[in-house]
Order: C-alpha cells, then sequence, then structure tokens
C-alpha cells in the first residue's frame, strides 16, 4: 500500500520531458537515443552515453541542406535508414530540388512520423550561403555535481588520511564556437568527485582538452583539426575510436554509419584521439592523413610490466594517480575513398604504438589478445547502391596475416518492408586496438556471426521491427572454457493511437555460453537464458502535459536456478505556456533478486548527459529535473536523483560504500548562449 501511495503521489505531483534542445530533435529520435543508450550501459556498465547524440545536436545547430547533401551527410540522421536516404536522393535526382519539407511525403518508405523529426534538421535551398559580416556564435555549460551521503573514501582514518584525495564536487565545463568563416573550435573541462586539482598530484584539472575545427565544403583541402577528436572507417574493422554500431529495434540499421572524422568534447578519457587530421580532397577523391598521442592510465604489476589499459579516467586515490597517463598511445595512419554516384570505395592503414609493451596476465582464454608494443592493420571497404538493395562490406588483415570481415546487405523488398542480413568472420589471431564492429563480444577474436532483421509498417500504424544474432566463438572466452556459440532475438512492435499516444511493446530471448557452476566436469559450458519484456505507453494530454509509463520484466535461467527483476515507473510531463519552465520528475519501483537479472531504464537527466543507471536488490528511485529559461541565451537546470533501498542498510563497496540506506545526487547546470 506505501508503495502504490508513492506511485499515485509521484504521478500528481511529479512531471517528465526533454529539455528543449531534445525537444527542437524530437520525440522519435528521443526514444531511439535512449534505447541506444541502454543497449551501452547493458553491455558496458557505462552509465553515461553522451556521445551517442553530440553529432546530431551538432545537426541542430548547423541544419543539413537537403538539397546539397550527399549520402554521407543523410547518413548523420541516425533514425533515418539506409533505404530512407537513398530514396530521397533518388527522388531529388528525378525531380529536383525540394522546396518544402511537404514535398518529402512524396519519398517511398517515408512516413509521416519521421518526416515530422526531419523538420528541425533540415533546411532547404539551392545549397549556397552568403557569409555576410563576420559572425560568431557558440553557448557554453558549466555544470557541478554533488552527492549528499558522504562515501567512505571521503572518511579520515586513524591517521587523519583519507583515501580521496579531492573534494566531492563534480565539475565539468564544455564550450564551443562556430563562425561564419568555416572555422569553429571547442574546449571541455571536468574534475570527477574525489579528484584532487591545482595541487602537486594534479596540477590543474584531470580532464582539459579541446579542438580547433576548419571545414570547407569545396577546394582541396576541405577540413582540418587540431585537438580532440573521433576517427572511423568501414565496419569498424580497424578503425572506429567512438562507440560502435549495436543491435537495437532499428533491426535494418546494421551498417556503420559513424565511421568518419569529426570534431569531439566527449568526456570519455579512452574513446577519442588527441592530434589531428585533413581532409585533402580531388573530385570523387578524399585523402585522409592523420596523428594521435594520448597518455593513457595504465595498469603496472610489482616489476614495472603494463598488464592493462585502464579506461574509466578515474584518478582520486594514490594508487590512481600514479597510473594516471603513464602509458603513452601513438596512432597514426590515412584513409583514402572514392565516391561515385553508386559504388563507394575506401582503404586506409594504421600504426597503433605503446611506448611500454602489454603483457597481459596469462589466462586460457586471452592468450591471443593483443601483446606488445606496436599493431599494425589495414583495409578496404565498400558499398553498392542497386535502387532498392543496399550491398556493402570490409576486409581487414593486420600483420600477421590474420584477417576480419564483414559483409551486409539492406533490401527495400516492398514498400514497407525491408530486411537486412550481415555475416562476420574473425580469426582469433586478428587485433585491431581501436576497432569497434557490431559483433557479440567485445573481445571478439574467433568470432563468427549470421545476423538477419526486418523493419515492417503494418496497417493502422503498426510498426515491427526484428532481428536475430546466430553466433559462435572459436576460441575460449571470458567465463567460457571451451569452444561454444549463442543466439540473440529481439522482437519490437509500435502503436501509435493518433498523434497524442504510443504504445510500445518489446521482447528480447538470449542464450549466451557460461561456464556451469555445478557440473564442471560433464558439461563445463551451459547456456545461461535471458527474457526481457518492457511495456511502454506514452499520452499527450494536452500540450503542457504528458503521462508516460514502464514496465520491465527480466529473467536469467542457468544451472544454479533462476533469478527475476521487475519494475515499473511511471512519469508526467508538464511545461508552462510560455515553455520556459520545464519540470522532470520520475519515481521507479523495483524488486530484483540478483545482480545477474538487473534492471537498465533510461532517466532525464541535463543536457549533453545520458545516464541509464542498473537496477538491482529492491527498493525506489526518485527523480526531479526543472529546466527554467531565465532569458533566451540563459537556461539553469537542476537536477535531484534518489536510490531508497528497502532490503539493505548500505549502498556500494570499497570506498564508494555508504553507511545508509539511500544515496542522494544533485546536479546543476547553466547553459549561455552567445
Amino acid at each position: 500500500m506505501k508503495k502504490l501511495f508513492r506511485i499515485v503521489w509521484c504521478t500528481l505531483l511529479l512531471s517528465v520531458c526533454l529539455d528543449h534542445t531534445y525537444g527542437q530533435i524530437g520525440e522519435g529520435l528521443q526514444e531511439w537515443a535512449e534505447e541506444i543508450a541502454t543497449l551501452y550501459a547493458e553491455e558496458t556498465e557505462m552509465e553515461d552515453a553522451s556521445v551517442l547524440i553530440e553529432r546530431l545536436l551538432d545537426i541542430v545547430r548547423n541544419p543539413i541542406n537537403i538539397n546539397a547533401a550527399d549520402r554521407e551527410a543523410l547518413e548523420q540522421i541516425f533514425f533515418l535508414t539506409d533505404i530512407q536516404v537513398e530514396n530521397i536522393l533518388f527522388k531529388r535526382y528525378v525531380n529536383g530540388p525540394f522546396l518544402t519539407i511537404y514535398e518529402l511525403q512524396a519519398v517511398e518508405d517515408l512516413p509521416s512520423e519521421t518526416i515530422q523529426q526531419l523538420e528541425p534538421l533540415l533546411v532547404f535551398g539551392e545549397g549556397e550561403r552568403e557569409l555576410g559580416k563576420f559572425r560568431v556564435w557558440g553557448d557554453s555549460f558549466l555544470r557541478g555535481g554533488y552527492q549528499l551521503e558522504k562515501a567512505d573514501g571521503f572518511n579520515k582514518d586513524e591517521f587523519g588520511e583519507t583515501a580521496y584525495l579531492g573534494d566531492r564536487f563534480k565539475l565539468y565545463n564544455r564550450t564551443q564556437i562556430e563562425s561564419n568563416r568555416n572555422f569553429s573550435a571547442g574546449m571541455i573541462l571536468e574534475k570527477d568527485p574525489g579528484e584532487p586539482m591545482f595541487d602537486k598530484r594534479i596540477d590543474a584539472i584531470d580532464l582539459m582538452s579541446g579542438y580547433l575545427h576548419y571545414k570547407k565544403d569545396e577546394g582541396l583541402l576541405r577540413e582540418a583539426l587540431a585537438g580532440r577528436f573521433f576517427a572511423g572507417a568501414g565496419q569498424g574493422l580497424v578503425l572506429q575510436s567512438g562507440m560502435p554500431l549495436r543491435k537495437s529495434s532499428m533491426a535494418t540499421s546494421i551498417r556503420n554509419r559513424r565511421g568518419s572524422f569529426r570534431p569531439s568534447l566527449s568526456a570519455s578519457e579512452a574513446m577519442t584521439m588527441q592530434g589531428g587530421y585533413a581532409v585533402i580532397g580531388f573530385h570523387s577523391f578524399e585523402v585522409i592523413p592523420f596523428y594521435s598521442v594520448n597518455y593513457r592510465d595504465g595498469r603496472l604489476d610489482e616489476a614495472g610490466t603494463l598488464t592493462s589499459l585502464r579506461e574509466d579516467g578515474m584518478h582520486r586515490t594514490l594508487n590512481e594517480i600514479e597510473q594516471r597517463h603513464n602509458v603513452k598511445e601513438q596512432v597514426a595512419g590515412g584513409k583514402i575513398s572514392w565516391n561515385g554516384r553508386w559504388l563507394q570505395l575506401e582503404g586506409g592503414h594504421v600504426c597503433y604504438a605503446l611506448d611500454k609493451p602489454l603483457q597481459p596476465e596469462m589466462k586460457p582464454y586471452n592468450q591471443f589478445y593483443f601483446k606488445g608494443k606496436e599493431n599494425h592493420n589495414s583495409w578496404l571497404g565498400y558499398m553498392l547502391s542497386l535502387k532498392k538493395l543496399l550491398l556493402f562490406g570490409e576486409f581487414a588483415a593486420n600483420e600477421m596475416n590474420q584477417f576480419a570481415v564483414f559483409n551486409g546487405m539492406v533490401w527495400g523488398v516492398d514498400p514497407g518492408f525491408s530486411l537486412s542480413l550481415s555475416h562476420r568472420v574473425f580469426s582469433k589471431k586478428y587485433h585491431a586496438p581501436l576497432a569497434g564492429p557490431m559483433t557479440e563480444s567485445s573481445s571478439f577474436q574467433g568470432e563468427e556471426g549470421l545476423y538477419c532483421g526486418i523493419r515492417w509498417e503494418l496497417p493502422a500504424q503498426i510498426l515491427f521491427t526484428s532481428y536475430f544474432d546466430y553466433y559462435r566463438f572459436g576460441w575460449l572466452k571470458f567465463r567460457t572454457d571451451a569452444p561454444s556459440s549463442g543466439f540473440d532475438y529481439m522482437g519490437n512492435v509500435e502503436k501509435n493511437f493518433g498523434e497524442n499516444s504510443r504504445l510500445g511493446l518489446k521482447a528480447r530471448y538470449r542464450e549466451k555460453p557460461l561456464n556451469s557452476s555445478t557440473d564442471v566436469t560433464e558439461q563445463p559450458v551451459i547456456m545461461q537464458k535471458y527474457s526481457q519484456f518492457k511495456v511502454q505507453f506514452r499520452q499527450k494530454i494536452n500540450p503542457g502535459w504528458q503521462l508516460t509509463s514502464h514496465l520491465q520484466w527480466h529473467f536469467v535461467k542457468n544451472d544454479a536456478g533462476s533469478e527475476s527483476g521487475n519494475m515499473v515507473a511511471q512519469d508526467l510531463r508538464w511545461s508552462n505556456r510560455k515553455e520556459n519552465l520545464t519540470l522532470t520528475g520520475r519515481l521507479a519501483l523495483f524488486s530484483v533478486s540478483d545482480y545477474d537479472a538487473r534492471l537498465y531504464a533510461y532517466e532525464p537527466h541535463v543536457l549533453y548527459v545520458f545516464s541509464v543507471p542498473a537496477y538491482s536488490g529492491e527498493g525506489s528511485r526518485y527523480l526531479l529535473l526543472i529546466n527554467y529559461k531565465l532569458l533566451p541565451r540563459l537556461h539553469f537546470w537542476f537536477r535531484a536523483a534518489r536510490w531508497q533501498y528497502d532490503d539493505r542498510g548500505e549502498v556500494g563497496s570499497g570506498n564508494q560504500r555508504i553507511s545508509s540506506d539511500h544515496k542522494t545526487e544533485l546536479t546543476f547546470q547553466v547553459r549561455i548562449k552567445f
């Protein structure tokens, strides 16, 4: 009864919505971003997936001219399928330039909901822009975070010392500047809770970086950057410094469309490069030389041997600071591409080098992992467009003549129905430290897989998407002491009830190999079975209110028994008539019997933060977010989120342990546009 009262009370008093900028992008895109962020959190335990939306927010600030855009430009709009991109280009080729957004209704397989999502991302014209008087514009974010309950790492021991050497605040600043003279610049500063700053250990702020960028659509030098950037190519078999492609309800979007070079202000210290690149173009040819030097965190054993590279970016304790930036990572290479009307070809080479040899502690499953100081990779990629059929792929090899292959197709079988197929093979000795392909395992050596996905637009505004992925490993994996195989199935149904209501039903079933916990002699590897079900219903009550309900179930079964988890969340949206005040809130109730059955759910956060926490144990989660636009160029955010547990008296472990049954986090953010 107490929990029921919490739901009713939250429904009446709290509200959930997007930041106005996300609202500009469109609710369909937001739902896509929520799902992708959740998938990354499930696979990599990452709570902040802001890199996913970074490119699209750039498009919001600088909309694409649909009459001048090429295929690569339209592919940056991730919610467009490959077939939809091809159909837009074909319609423009046949009928000439689009004059208004309404003319997109004549494009095959482009539903009205997608056209509405496209509207804020596109401009219409002849593609020429008058420079006019020199102008500069941009925005700056200042964010602070604080946890009310003190973790053990901040408590003094018997000698008056603390494990964490800094204060309890999280600080963040992000500034971007653009001009109408082809130049832009950006800067990012970040300090995590517990990290010292401006002292003998860290002489300034832990993360300080930025970039200076030049871009022009014509001429020999089309683009140049110095500073922080993402790099990608092909299907990610060699180079994908940002997040790789993942399986999702966009079941036919399996071609890597993030394979490009672009500026970055991501706070991730392991997913970006530091250095520079240039894009040199002549007619349909482009050459991109690039170089990066990054100082990574490395774990060293007692003998001083580098055993692994850290990716969390935390520098709070003496041990973490000793590991800070103690490994020099250098990357150099080049990419050359040719873009025809129906055919695209590319190739390149990457040299990867560390100043210390990497020698991980030897285990049976990791004996084919990358070791040593250097690695070299080359790749060849293609894409062939034949009306409603796209064929694409990549072949890659390292210096030991070990290879990786990814081939795929997307076929618009019929209006409203499309099919995707792909096949992947990775030699067990294939090394590519910067790779990020669409695979089942992040350590993809020895993996083979077959994937099939469909997208079907049914009558009565019903959309059905589904995929099936079968994979096998030719060698041992972590917690899998024998060659093995598994599969992953997902089915998703979305139903629109007019413009104001939307229902989503999603089911996912997986069988993954895992070491047996009971019978290690007769059957060392068993299949762990995962069943997940999600229901979401969204209803717009009026222009200022929106109600959203979430339900999740998760069941896990293996030879040791069964575990389960469930969650219910109630959201409500409200904004005033002037749309300068937005309240955001959530109450979620959850009950999870074991960590293996944990649940992930996207939750609203301040702009440029995507948060997907893991729900485990039993309790509730409260969230309140306020966005207030004091002036058109001055925005404020305040966010409070609390975990309240009913099954424990302390939260966390180690230095992060809190002697309480709850944990409360506060976030403040200011945005200034200029």
